[in-house]
């Protein structure tokens, strides 16, 4: 597999992908077109992260390869994977930019079906309605058990419970500058079906660098906070609202199990039908 630091220079690519979607960009083949400007821009980084770096660093590295399991500092955590060292150089940026809620997300994760080894989840991610993520905390999940871990902001940086981080329109890893485990994820253009953990090989994994060595953040069009998932999915212009684009996501976990995932609505209801609110997850997961 590659991995690759997000360095500023090599950052960016990644953020403006959602900005040429949030621009117009037609739907119908906009994967290969994001793609290739990320990898026109930055060409497609692939550089190998050390093994052996410091959770929470800030260049965004991750601890481990893909799948290699669990690290030393997993391992001192314990079962619970709480309480976990973390430097947060840029922590007081952090709280102004992603947000330190000391409440725990009252969301609920919801498995609606496990059928395979494909689980397909609710997640509720709604965070009050759009005037409500500065007050709302995160939704925490963690992908083996396809369930909510419940933590509040401050606890999550210190915890290995969970996989993936969710409010609103944004999603992030437990990995880099997102929390002190192995989290990192890769987009494939290809079907979720189809994906098995050979495709790992020659992904491009990203862990989390939300700030700069100046604790300047690294934000898309809208504002928001640029993370390894910021191309998830397609704006539409006309009607405001957001699609998944085609494809399928890798997610190395936090204490390193490798993960298939893919977003098939952003408007869910806790059933699985098709509701109105933005922020409600329905996504299909499976081990690698």
């Amino acid at each position: 597999s590659q991995w690759g630091s997000r360095s500023p220079a090599s950052k960016f690519p990644r953020s403006a992908a959602p900005l040429a979607a949030r621009a117009g960009l037609g739907q119908s083949g906009s994967v290969k077109t994001l793609i290739a400007l990320a990898c026109l821009v930055c060409a497609c980084s692939s550089n190998p992260l050390d093994a052996g770096s410091t959770a929470g660093g800030g260049s965004g590295s991750v601890m481990a390869g893909p799948g290699t399991g669990g690290t030393d500092t997993a391992a001192a955590a314990g079962a619970s994977g709480t309480d976990v060292p973390f430097n947060d150089s840029c922590s007081a940026a952090r709280a102004q930019q992603i947000g330190a809620i000391a409440s725990v997300s009252t969301g609920k994760v919801q498995l609606l079906s496990d059928t395979g080894g494909v689980k397909t989840l609710y997640v509720d991610a709604t965070a009050g309605g759009q005037n409500g993520t500065t007050t709302h905390p995160w939704t925490y999940v963690a992908l083996a058990t396809a369930s909510k871990v419940e933590l509040d902001d401050p606890s999550s940086v210190h915890s290995l419970a969970w996989d993936l981080a969710f409010k609103r329109a944004l999603i992030y890893s437990n990995g880099g500058q997102g929390g002190p485990g192995n989290g990192a994820s890769a987009f494939l253009d290809k079907d979720f079906a189809s994906v098995t953990r050979a495709d790992a090989a020659d992904a491009q994994f990203y862990s989390e660098q939300f700030f700069d060595d100046d604790c300047n953040p690294y934000v898309d069009i809208t504002g928001a906070t640029s993370t390894s998932f910021s191309t998830w999915y397609n704006y539409d212009e006309a009607s405001h609202m957001l699609s998944p684009v085609a494809g399928t996501w890798l997610v190395q976990g936090a204490a390193g199990k490798l993960y298939k995932l893919r977003v098939k609505s952003y408007y869910a209801t806790p059933s699985g039908g098709t509701g109105s609110a933005g922020g409600a997850y329905l996504l299909e997961i499976g081990a690698l």
